[in-house]
């Protein structure tokens, strides 16, 4: 079982801030650098450093390549992204002093992918394959379709939230990987509503589907029929949460490809998240596997 990513990849320009700019107000950053980063790039690498079979599938510019470079030493199959004659994806990110942080993403080519790749791409893979999406490129209700139609598995991660819901097969997707506030978008409630209940009326609402629902510093949340899991939060001290979602995503899809238990699985991507969010910025915060296990040993 393999990973077919359609997925976002990004050249991130960070600005550490000691606090977020308001409207109207210039300030001065501590440090700027770039690094590479896109939510599809962030979770190909996490599943791959998690030892999943990964193909990456998307586009960049020519100023993208070490992106793909990253992802190659990783062992994530990159020999379909493409590279066009335009500006690569790019974000520009404030991380505050608490280690939150605050997003501008510009698609770029990460919105240029075309009916005939995405057809291309599913013949690499077979029934049974998990596709993976996020809503960081185009054609997301296409893709969806096409791999449903093939035999494969589809996990969405619907970040940023796409404005248009109702006109998404949401009802094909097997495995929905949201934040809290994601999860009360998609329910069609408000953020505040206490966890259960979201999580109750996604289960409802999508009953063939296994709902994921990270909660930050309050863990994680599972449902899938009649199955309801939970796992705490690892504590560690928190430099930056950029990554955090992507990490999380890229372990719990690995441990599922490799027939590990539900538990294992929330277990292991929430031992990854924690590791992420001690470290700076997105993509080279993510760990490798055997870091991982070593954090679950020392625990």
């Amino acid at each position: 079982m393999k990973i077919i990513n359609f997925g976002s990849l990004n050249i991130d320009n960070i600005y550490n801030v000691r606090e977020f700019v308001n409207p109207g107000q210039t300030i001065f950053s501590d440090s700027f650098h770039i690094a590479p980063g896109g939510k599809g790039l962030n979770q190909s690498l996490a599943a791959a450093r998690a030892g999943a079979q990964v193909i990456h599938a998307g586009a960049i510019g020519s100023k993208g390549l070490f992106l793909t470079q990253l992802l190659q030493a990783a062992g994530v199959d990159i020999s379909q992204v493409l590279t066009l004659d335009a500006p690569s994806g790019h974000t520009i990110i404030e991380v505050n002093a608490a280690g939150q942080n605050r997003i501008i993403v510009h698609g770029g080519t990460n919105l240029m992918l075309t009916e005939d790749y995405i057809d291309a791409i599913l013949t690499k893979g077979c029934a049974g394959d998990l596709v993976l999406l996020q809503n960081e490129t185009n054609l997301i209700s296409s893709i969806i379709s096409k791999a449903q139609a093939k035999g494969m598995k589809v996990a969405f991660n619907p970040s940023p939230m796409p404005e248009n819901l109702t006109a998404l097969p949401l009802d094909l997707v097997d495995y929905f990987i949201v934040n809290e506030l994601e999860a009360a978008q998609l329910a069609g409630m408000q953020p505040q509503e206490a966890y259960d209940a979201v999580l109750e009326c996604l289960t409802a609402k999508y009953p063939h589907a296994a709902v994921i629902m990270t909660l930050g510093h309050n863990g994680v949340l599972y449902s899938c029929q009649d199955t309801r899991l939970a796992h705490p939060v690892f504590q560690v001290d928190t430099v930056d949460t950029t990554a955090a979602g992507d990490t999380f995503c890229g372990y719990f899809l690995a441990a599922v490809c490799r027939g590990a238990s539900t538990k294992d699985a929330l277990r292991e991507a929430s031992a990854a998240s924690a590791i992420a969010v001690s470290r700076p910025d997105a993509a080279p915060s993510i760990p490798l596997y055997d870091e991982v296990m070593a954090f679950l040993q020392s625990r």
